[in-house]
């Protein structure tokens, strides 16, 4: 609360000029106040404030106006408005009793509006009735006289009465009535008992019964001391009393106030205490001879005695013992052989002697050599026996123990391991088959045993899984022996020509029994997935030709799709969709594609053209030799530097390494189909007779300037579509005429087709996993066995051309073709 200082009197007279039509400042308007009391106040106090913000107010310092006789009971204040209020003041004036902290008797509220400069009076009259003029108004004013018809009262002071003795005790109740179990009097020492209050008379029963602070004060007291031992004689400090206080007697010579055998007047007994108290025990009394026994045995030490009328604890009435620390040693004690002089008769244990041998392995059985002599066997040693240890450091040789097949004389017999030398199976005898030993001691020591190796058995895997056949026979090998080859120690392989499929293979998602439990694709692997014809925006209305995946590839992307009308497209992720690169490197057709490590694809198409694509930019190269014809092949090895083979349509085989225009290295006259490798050393070129019969064509490229030509089997007038490589023995090439074959590291031999068709293209990653795609849009697998039947895996419906496949595991599998035709497996719906 912010405070304005008003002055008082006398009243400030208001000089400033003020101009027409102008409202006063705050220092050009104020109120002269009159304040009348027309009662003996205590307090008066003033506060001002603004009429519209009432919580923003002044006050002037409140005035005691007690000692004022009636004809001065009068004040004149001067209150002037603040800069920061509105023009309308409240004026309260207020009257307490007795003091400003007083309770609050008369007031008074005045409202003035300063709009004119000048002063303008308020007066105000504050009534209260108090008749005694006392200062104190009476209670039905709010003040606090209970009687206001006598000037001597005001509130009246009333004690809780508990005890009802008609005095009272603690803080009094201030009132005008007195509450139940109250009365005026206060003094009472102690208000829960009528018996003590002021006026009462003093008994002797130590209680200040008066009030008066003082115990039994004004009665006959005498002398009383404690009697402890309630003998009848006290003993101690003196206590004075009106009366004898408990387990006290006027009497205090006891000599010993704990004990009730020990008082002046009673006769002395044989109990070693001063019973008549005059300095003396047991006086007067006949004694024996007493000897110390300390440890208890009935003797005592001859040098320790006492006279006394009866027998001490701890005393005994024999003497004559030579260690009174040792119960056993006593005159009466029975002689033993222990170093000792048991029965006190002088000697030590006469009659006895030994002879003691060291065990040093607690076996019971010592030593023959340096034996020692003595009553007392020593720690560790024993006794003599018929025939000694031989070996005192190890306790399980000894002259009892049996004896075992451990290269020692257990038994101390002389021999060693003697039931274990003769017989077949004796110790160092030759033994077991197929891998030889000899018969040594077994682990538990009670016998021999053969200490041949076992045989580890080997089972046939032709698929080089880690898993045999089930059907293998066991080769026995010893671990002296080499490992067979194409051998596994285990023989789980449900089907041992696919490396996909073993014992303890995990399933995937690639229609295999992979783990050789009957099932394919079990436990949802492919989680619904499945073959689907792919419609994204970027494959849909475009004729297909090629499909390419790195063979380094670990998750079989990205994947390269391109095609006629320079169609080219790019998936980077599985489950992702493809990007359309159409047009990026021209219009031309592309006919095949090779996808380097670092995920750009080089393309192999019409007019002898060819180019690479990083998926940023295309880098188009110059035409291969003969752009008359269209290129339709092409492999590519990595290894210091990227080297590509392309072949074409003209019978021509270039090289082309990455960043500079292709070499032609041979021109026949045959037309090719397709080109691959394993890598560089061997090329298998695939197409057809380009004249006479027309013949299906395959060629084989080692280096050099020219290819070599090999006897192919199939119908005249057929082509060879597309060739793979598997290995550097093992090749497959499909075509026309339903013509499919085999290179088993010599000679091209048929397969049996699984249909009348012709063939379009063929991917095997390895020897069991030989796909095949037809012109009718059919996806087959060969597994690679002569004589076994193809599975079907996919029929495109409606029936069209599929022109090539790719893959790098049988777990992602990709085929294309004309009319936007995209197949992958699996492919989620």
């Amino acid at each position: 609360m912010r405070r304005l200082l008003l002055p008082l009197w006398p009243l400030l007279l208001l000089t400033a000029c003020q101009e027409k039509n102008e409202l006063p400042d705050a220092r050009q308007a104020a109120v002269r106040l009159e304040v009348d009391f027309t009662f003996k106040a205590g307090c008066i106090s003033v506060e001002a404030r603004d009429k519209d913000a009432q919580e923003d107010h002044s006050e002037v310092k409140p005035i005691e106006v007690l000692g004022r006789e009636a004809s001065d009971r009068k004040l004149v204040l001067s209150i002037f408005r603040r800069d920061d209020w509105g023009r309308t003041l409240e004026i309260i004036t207020t009257a307490r009793e007795q003091s400003c902290t007083g309770p609050v008797v008369a007031s008074a509220l005045r409202t003035v509006t300063l709009d004119t400069a000048g002063v303008q009076t308020v007066a105000v009259t504050l009534s209260a009735v108090d008749d005694d003029d006392d200062g104190f108004v009476h209670t039905a004013g709010d003040g606090t006289d209970c009687a206001d018809n006598d000037a001597a009262v005001t509130q009246r002071r009333f004690y809780r009465d508990a005890d009802g003795d008609s005095y009272g005790a603690g803080e009094p109740e201030v009132v005008c009535t007195a509450p139940a179990q109250h009365v005026a009097r206060g003094g009472d020492c102690d208000d829960t008992t009528a018996s003590r209050s002021p006026g009462v008379a003093e008994l002797c029963d130590g209680i200040d019964n008066d009030c008066v602070g003082g115990v039994d004060n004004g009665l006959q007291l005498s002398d009383f001391y404690l009697d402890a031992d309630r003998d009848g004689v006290g003993a101690g400090t003196v206590v004075r009393a009106c009366l004898a206080p408990q387990n006290h007697v006027v009497s205090n010579n006891d000599c010993d106030d704990t004990d009730a055998a020990r008082r002046p007047g009673l006769a002395e007994t044989c109990d070693d205490k001063d019973n008549d108290c005059d300095g003396a025990a047991d006086e007067g009394l006949v004694v024996s001879t007493y000897y110390r026994d300390a440890d208890g045995d009935g003797f005592g030490r001859n040098s320790d005695s006492r006279q006394k009328c009866n027998q001490p604890d701890g005393y005994a009435t024999a003497g004559g013992d030579c260690n009174d620390d040792a119960s056993a040693v006593n005159p009466s004690a029975q002689e033993t052989c222990n170093d000792v002089d048991d029965n006190c008769a002088g000697g030590v244990d006469e009659g006895f002697n030994k002879t003691w041998h060291r065990d040093a392995d607690g076996d019971t059985f010592g030593v023959q050599a340096a034996p020692v002599l003595g009553c007392t066997q020593p720690a560790g040693y024993v006794a003599p026996t018929s025939t000694f240890d031989c070996n005192d450091s190890e306790s399980a040789v000894n002259p009892g123990a049996m004896e075992r097949c451990n290269d020692i004389d257990d038994n101390c017999a002389g021999g060693v391991d003697e039931p274990f030398t003769s017989g077949t199976t004796r110790k160092g005898a030759a033994c077991g088959a197929p891998c030889t030993g000899i018969y040594v001691c077994n682990m538990a020591q009670s016998a021999t045993t053969c200490n041949a190796p076992a045989a580890t058995n080997y089972y046939t895997d032709a698929d080089g899984d880690g898993d045999g056949a089930i059907t293998a026979t066991a080769q026995a090998v010893c671990p002296t022996q080499p490992v067979p080859p194409n051998t596994a120690p285990r023989n789980t392989d449900c089907n041992d020509t696919d490396r996909h499929n073993k014992g303890n293979g995990t399933e995937v998602c690639d229609q295999r029994d992979n783990d050789c439990n009957s099932s394919a694709d079990e436990g949802n692997v492919c989680m619904g997935a499945g073959w689907r014809e792919l419609t994204d925006p970027a494959v849909i209305g475009r004729d297909w030709n090629t499909v390419a995946i790195n063979k380094d590839s670990t998750t079989g992307y990205p994947v390269w799709i391109a095609g006629g009308g320079g169609a080219l497209a790019r998936r980077s992720s599985a489950g992702g969709t493809f990007t359309s690169f159409d047009g990026t490197c021209g219009m031309t057709t592309w006919n095949a594609a090779w996808v380097h490590s670092d995920g750009s694809v080089f393309l192999a198409g019409d007019a002898g053209r060819v180019a690479q694509h990083d998926g940023t930019t295309c880098t188009q190269q110059r035409p291969l030799t003969d752009v008359t014809s269209n290129a339709t092949g092409i492999v590519g090895f990595e290894g210091g530097g990227t080297l590509l083979y392309v072949v074409n349509a003209g019978g021509q085989l270039h090289s082309w390494t990455s960043g500079s225009p292709p070499v032609l290295v041979d021109d026949n006259s045959p037309v090719y189909r397709d080109v691959h490798g394993v890598d560089s050393a061997r090329l298998f070129i695939g197409g057809q007779e380009a004249g006479g019969n027309q013949q299906p064509w395959i060629e084989t490229y080692t280096g050099g300037p020219d290819t070599s030509p090999m006897t192919v089997p199939g119908a005249h007038r057929t082509s060879i579509r597309s060739v793979w490589m598997v290995s550097s023995s093992l090749a497959y090439a499909v075509g026309e005429g339903n013509n499919v074959v085999a290179w088993g590291g010599a000679n091209w031999a048929a397969i049996t087709p699984p249909a009348v068709v012709d063939f379009t293209g063929v991917c095997a990653p390895d020897r069991s996993s030989v796909y095949v795609t037809d012109a009718v849009g059919v996806i087959r697998r060969y597994t690679g066995i002569a004589g076994s039947a193809w599975q079907t895996l996919y029929t495109a419906l409606p029936a069209g051309e599929l022109r090539d496949i790719a893959l790098v595991t049988p777990s992602s599998i990709w085929a294309v073709g004309p009319g936007g035709r995209v197949i992958h497996f699996p492919e989620l719906p």
